[in-house]
């Protein structure tokens, strides 16, 4: 059985005045120095990270919220709210609220995104850093993907039809067990007053990803050059998302940076997994 975290935090942040609240999935000793903190993907929620918390936690305060928009954390007013800063700005509020000093950083794409830029900030306590399945060149054929569900949440009549219907797209997060499977799908839906099933997850979040495909691209390698904290690299070996190519750049192009390419995995790798869950260990205890 997956274990539960073992406590639950809820972290107040201000967005245009208004303040908001996320929630924070905490494991391991409150008092216990050496942090980590796990950011979920655009459309995930912190409950990703149970199995990697768990094995985490005899040695860390693991930190996994639910980045505003996803699980049990607020929504904001607007779709323009959904951005990195406002992010950033919430995560830093929790650091702050938690009183931690120096931490460890794994984040999946989009938390990975927010790993990057909060690694690259002046000033930055992050100490090592997992990078899981993004880079500084996001390919478009896999935003394309992204763009044709994310946000958009139908209603289901039971929790098994909604379950049957996400398996095309939960595919490529690699092999996992029937437990798994069914625990992505719990800790992202709930039921609703009427019977109907429903994902945890605000619609704006699609409406702000769809409008930002139509700005130009963003040039991320100056950001890239500037992160100088040791990284591991995950990439999932069908990855639509991090090529081969722009993985190669990345650790040729960082100071202290290692890759690990998972079998049988697209974008993005679950973190599910025996071996990759060891070798994050190592790299984060060195």
């Amino acid at each position: 059985m997956i274990p539960k975290p073992h406590r639950r935090s809820n972290v107040a942040f201000p967005v245009d005045g208004v303040l908001k609240h996320m929630a924070v999935h905490e494991w391991g000793d409150a008092k216990n120095s050496r942090v980590v903190v796990c950011a979920h993907g655009l459309s995930r929620n912190g409950r990703d990270f149970d199995v990697l918390a768990d094995a985490l936690a005899s040695d860390y305060r693991v930190l996994c919220p639910d980045v505003p928009g996803r699980g049990e954390s607020d929504w904001f007013a607007g779709a323009d709210h959904y951005t990195i800063p406002n992010y950033i700005q919430a995560m830093n509020a929790m650091l702050t609220e938690f009183g931690v000093g120096t931490y460890d950083w794994v984040g999946t794409s989009m938390g990975g995104l927010i790993g990057m830029v909060m690694a690259a900030t002046p000033g930055s306590q992050m100490r090592r850093f997992v990078i899981n399945d993004i880079g500084p060149v996001i390919e478009r054929a896999s935003l394309d993907r992204i763009a044709g569900y994310v946000g958009k949440t139908p209603l289901f009549p039971t929790y098994m039809s909604l379950f049957d219907a996400v398996q095309p797209i939960n595919a490529t997060f690699g092999p996992l067990t029937d437990e798994q499977k069914h625990h992505m799908v719990k800790t992202s839906v709930q039921e609703r007053a009427d019977g109907q099933w429903e994902f945890k997850t605000d619609p704006k979040i699609g409406d702000a990803f769809r409008a930002g495909l139509k700005q130009t691209a963003a040039d991320m390698w100056p950001l890239w050059d500037t992160i100088k904290q040791p990284i591991l690299i995950l990439r999932g070996v069908n990855s639509d998302l991090l090529s081969a190519a722009t993985l190669e750049k990345m650790v040729a192009t960082h100071p202290d940076a290692r890759a690990i390419t998972i079998a049988d995995t697209g974008h993005a790798p679950m973190i599910m997994d025996e071996p990759t869950i060891n070798a994050i260990k190592q790299f984060l205890l060195q």
